[in-house]
């Protein structure tokens, strides 16, 4: 058997332990928010209808918008009137995040890592992808949010399912001062971005985000048509790292790729920097009304 079958058939084992596991259990909702965010006619109707079939989604969502995050003057108290109150884009943001969190929120510590500095930098990467779109493209970019939130998934499922060989991988990764990735690829033959796409396949993701997860450590194996999205999440990855913003499982960054990488998207690094501090502030933020 050749190497490229025995990688799909492993990666084929390891997607049926997450479909039969509690990750799959946030599958439908997360689906359904991405499916309204990347709708173009999708309504408010359409993200209320999805949230209220969440009751635990829909209690989290209610308290955070009444956290001083938001700062609305009056209680709300219902899906409809969050969405009225804070707006629709905060309340898909918002939807979004919180169901992602749920598979964020073991806190275990193995290594110099755990869940829950793995969702702090997930946040960054998402808000710091999101301004790059917002403020460099006028774009609302709704899909590299979520690229943000979900591109580091396969690390979740590498410490849930293969825990002993994901301990080495942590100690041999920081023993050898080498990232993460590299480490995954040597000792297993793939690695947490091919989890990642093989997942949001599965579960029908946009092909945005298929690629996002699948090729956020190699932008330049993709396609002209995802290179944008693909950089991007690359590029927020990286400077999200090097400002230790949660775990860092590749803090030894590929500076020629990165360049290449603003230069394809037309970024100055000054432009990164003020991106990167206003991303900090919204965490902190986030931090004071019990988002972490």
């Amino acid at each position: 058997m050749d190497t490229v079958t025995e990688k799909k058939e492993e990666i084929d084992r390891i997607l049926k332990m997450v479909n039969n596991s509690e990750i799959s259990s946030i599958r439908h909702t997360v689906t359904q928010i991405i499916n309204v965010i990347s709708d173009p006619n999708s309504s408010a109707r359409d993200l209320k209808n999805v949230i209220e079939i969440d009751p635990p989604l829909s209690s989290k969502l209610l308290k955070l918008s009444n956290s001083a995050f938001y700062g609305y003057p009056k209680t709300i108290s219902e899906i409809q009137e969050a969405i009225v109150c804070i707006g629709f884009e905060a309340v898909k943001e918002l939807a979004l995040n919180q169901k992602v969190c749920e598979l964020f929120e073991r806190s275990d510590y193995l290594d110099g890592y755990s869940r829950i500095s793995l969702w702090k930098h997930s946040v960054a990467v998402a808000l710091c992808s999101k301004l790059i779109y917002r403020r460099e493209f006028r774009e609302r970019g709704e899909n590299v949010y979520a690229a943000g939130l979900l591109h580091d998934i396969g690390i979740i499922v590498l410490d849930q399912f293969l825990q002993p060989v994901f301990i080495d991988i942590l100690r041999k990764s920081r023993g050898d001062k080498n990232n993460l990735i590299n480490i995954e690829t040597s000792i297993l033959g793939f690695n947490h971005a091919d989890i990642g796409r093989a997942i949001a396949e599965d579960w029908g993701f946009p092909d945005e985000l298929v690629f996002a997860l699948g090729y956020h450590h190699n932008p330049d194996d993709v396609d002209e048509e995802f290179q944008k999205i693909v950089s991007t999440v690359f590029v927020s990855d990286c400077i999200s790292q090097s400002k230790y913003i949660g775990y860092c499982d590749a803090p030894y960054k590929n500076r020629t790729l990165f360049q290449k990488c603003l230069m394809k998207l037309n970024i100055k690094e000054k432009a990164i920097g003020y991106i990167i501090e206003e991303a900090e502030e919204e965490i902190e933020k986030m931090k004071k009304s019990g988002w972490f």
